[in-house]
């Protein structure tokens, strides 16, 4: 018991309260962390996203599992509906969300009088964007540490959002700087969706994924299934991969499985030609799934405020 109560004493001396730089900022109970949390720009971003409904993350523990896709879709399915969307693009590597929706290079980020004015997309359905992509569409930017914060910061604390009824925030893969910032700078997420494939290897990952949110306080959602078999032009189901794993995942760690997206060349064809899947085959079964996804996280979601 002394050695415990030494040792607690060491870490609370060593400490400097820069808080958001502390890698035990999740775990950490010190009643000074929500002072210094409440003294800095992280209670601006709150002011900033107040008029915003609901707010849920996009996350995966690999890259090149389908989650910029999940995240376009998922925002223009609830776009579709009527909902006031905007897309928070946090993939500050792999800013592909302005691609997706056909205005990288076309219609960049802009300065007003309540800070930066989100991009809309070129369909009509009233969809903001912000992303790294519209500022540095085709340049390399070499960012460290503290410029990735910086980047966070601006998005999250310097963005004129106004009312909206969805925050549909694309995470970096992986249990990153970047994705601990946005999930600390956005306290009162609604949820977090993680998005896996079916081998092993990459469960491993988005098992990880899976823990880092509830660490954070962020309720998990439920976790999706891409490329699950492959989508015959017959519209059948052909089980000739692996598949499964993303169900036993959620059975695994006791949180909803939401649903399996199969092959498809069309969607990978849909995000390169810069208009989302479910709006350009909107009767097609896998944006029926997308679709049954989306209306199943704002169910989750407006019972959980209710």
């Amino acid at each position: 018991m002394e050695e415990r109560e030494i040792l607690k004493i060491n870490i609370m001396m060593k400490c400097d309260y820069k808080c958001e730089d502390c890698e035990k900022f999740f775990e950490c109970k010190d009643p000074m962390k929500e002072k210094m949390f409440r003294r800095r720009r992280m209670v601006k971003a709150v002011k900033k996203m107040s008029g915003i409904k609901h707010k849920v993350a996009i996350s995966a523990g690999k890259g090149g599992v389908g989650k910029s896709l999940l995240s376009v879709n998922l925002a223009t399915s609830l776009a579709m509906m009527g909902r006031k969307v905007t897309i928070l693009d946090q993939d500050l590597d792999g800013s592909t969300v302005p691609k997706m929706l056909g205005i990288q290079g076309e219609r960049g980020l802009k300065y007003g009088s309540k800070g930066l004015i989100p991009a809309e997309d070129k369909l009509g359905l009233g969809m903001h964007v912000i992303s790294l992509g519209l500022i540095y569409p085709d340049e390399v930017i070499t960012l460290f540490h503290q410029m990735r914060r910086g980047i966070t910061e601006e998005f999250v604390a310097n963005v004129d959002y106004g009312d909206r009824d969805w925050l549909i925030i694309d995470l970096p893969p992986g249990t990153s700087s970047d994705s601990c910032n946005l999930l600390q700078y956005i306290p009162d997420l609604d949820g977090t969706v993680i998005i896996t494939v079916s081998p092993k290897v990459a469960q491993l990952a988005a098992r990880k994924a899976t823990l880092l949110a509830a660490k954070a306080g962020s309720r998990v959602l439920g976790i999706v299934e891409n490329m699950a078999g492959y989508l015959c032009e017959c519209g059948k189901v052909h089980n000739f991969l692996l598949h499964g794993g993303g169900e036993s995942l959620a059975k695994e760690l006791n949180v909803p499985f939401l649903g399996r997206i199969p092959i498809d060349a069309t969607v990978s064809q849909a995000g390169d030609s810069g208009t989302p899947y479910v709006y350009q085959y909107p009767d097609s079964p896998i944006s029926k799934t997308i679709k049954d996804i989306a209306l199943r996280i704002e169910q989750e979601v407006q019972e959980e405020k209710a």
